[in-house]
């Protein structure tokens, strides 16, 4: 299954534009390219600004038809057996390279919806403190595990990839661990870059695309199959990804985009009514009864009464029973 997946930085919303199901051993880079080019065909160029991909779709001649014909700017990671990873690691050594430390970013404060319990709030600091005592039992993380700080660098105008006829922009990123070692990861893209943090920030997208198809997998019925007919299983797909879509839909016009983070289980559960009524209809007037309510009610009416609406309670069941379950015609 190889797709395109449309969100924006505050993850608003995951809609799959495109989606195509192929055999197994067919290598999904042409076939991304071909997703890619059958969009701008059907909306025009200057609706895909950006596409964020992962190394397995590295194709030089590619990138730069994107870059040249469709107006669309790739940011990718590179391996590092290619030569422009070896070129530009031989750059960055330089001391000439201004590297920038990358700022944590804190933790956002939210305000309550609305006033919990004394004993609610109670009990989470409780649950928050035996917490941190578990947390204070662990074992030490190793030092060369432990990561201190990260630094980004970005050197621009970049050719020596032959396949692609386009300048790059390499962004390096440094992570700096407690025992001293460094590891560094490279990404390639086809803008100008100016601030080598905004690159990183922007690849971290693929964390929350990552997380969408894990979704889709173990709660929306793409991990189980019951037919091995090529059609049926492209069926499957397809109208999966349309669920999704209307789903996303939906919570963004309910302003509920919130819960587009969520798995579908606690989705459906946020998204249930939250009370149960009755409503009961005499005269021009009506009255709302929750289902203990109206059966307390009924109980406590005297016996005549009691045998008068149990009386009419049958007779609208038969007269429900005897309708016909199947009006359309065989």
């Amino acid at each position: 299954m190889v797709t395109l997946l449309h969100t924006n930085r505050a993850q608003d919303f995951y809609f799959f534009v495109a989606v195509k199901v192929v055999p197994g051993n067919d290598h999904e880079c042409p076939i991304l390219y071909e997703l890619v080019k059958q969009f701008v065909t059907i909306v025009g160029k200057g609706v895909m600004k950006r596409l964020i991909l992962d190394r397995g779709f590295l194709d030089g001649e590619a990138i730069s038809i994107c870059k040249k014909e469709y107006g669309i700017d790739i940011l990718i990671p590179i391996r590092r057996n290619m030569d422009i990873y070896e070129d530009a690691m031989a750059l960055f050594r330089f001391a000439e390279v201004d590297w920038v430390r990358c700022e944590e970013p804190e933790g956002e404060a939210t305000e309550p919806i609305r006033l919990k319990p004394e004993a609610v709030v109670n009990r989470e600091k409780k649950r928050q403190e035996k917490l941190r005592k578990i947390k204070q039992e662990e074992p030490a993380i190793p030092p060369e595990k432990t990561l201190l700080y990260r630094e980004v660098a970005v050197i621009n105008q970049f050719r020596s990839w032959s396949s692609c006829t386009v300048p790059l922009s390499v962004v390096a990123n440094k992570e700096i661990y407690a025992d001293g070692h460094e590891k560094i990861w490279l990404l390639i893209d086809t803008k100008d870059v100016g601030d080598p943090q905004e690159g990183g920030k922007e690849y971290h997208l693929r964390i929350a695309i990552e997380e969408r198809y894990r979704q889709v997998k173990c709660f929306s019925d793409l991990a189980k199959f019951t037919s091995r007919a090529f059609s049926m299983v492209v069926n499957q797909v397809v109208f999966t990804m349309l669920s999704y879509n209307l789903l996303q839909l939906h919570l963004l016009r309910q302003r509920r985009k919130e819960l587009n983070q969520k798995i579908l289980p606690h989705i459906r559960q946020q998204l249930l009514p939250s009370d149960n009524h009755i409503i009961v209809y005499y005269q021009n007037y009506y009255a709302l009864f929750r289902p203990f309510e109206l059966v307390q009610f009924v109980a406590e009416l005297a016996e005549e009464p009691r045998k008068k609406i149990a009386q009419k309670c049958r007779r609208i069941g038969r007269e429900l029973n005897t309708l016909m379950n199947n009006p359309r015609a065989p």
